[in-house]
Parts: structure tokens; C-alpha cells; sequence
């Protein structure tokens, strides 16, 4: 199964877990592990700020 991601249009195969999510819930959106991971970051970092 390939997803594309909705942020940088990228193709990606989903792991195990994401690929049941996206089965069952295909009206969500989804993102792949490199936007994941930059989102988190910047989240994290506004924390520590406040």
C-alpha cells in the first residue's frame, strides 16, 4: 500500500499500524515519518520555550 503524504506530496508505505488506521479511517489524514518527525520538533522546541 502507498500513501502520499499531505504535506510534501511524497509517496510512502505506511507501517503495519498506520496501514490499519488508514483502512479502517480512510478519511483521515495522513503524513509521512520525515514530516512527522519536523512537526514534533518544532512542537517540542515551542514547549520548552513557554
Amino acid at each position: 500500500m502507498k500513501v502520499i503524504c499531505i504535506l510534501c506530496d511524497e509517496p510512502f508505505t505506511p507501517t503495519k499500524f498506520q496501514a490499519r488506521k488508514i483502512i479502517k479511517h480512510p478519511h483521515k489524514i495522513q503524513i509521512c515519518e520525515s514530516c512527522y518527525d519536523r512537526i514534533s520538533a518544532k512542537v517540542s522546541h515551542r514547549e520548552e520555550k513557554a
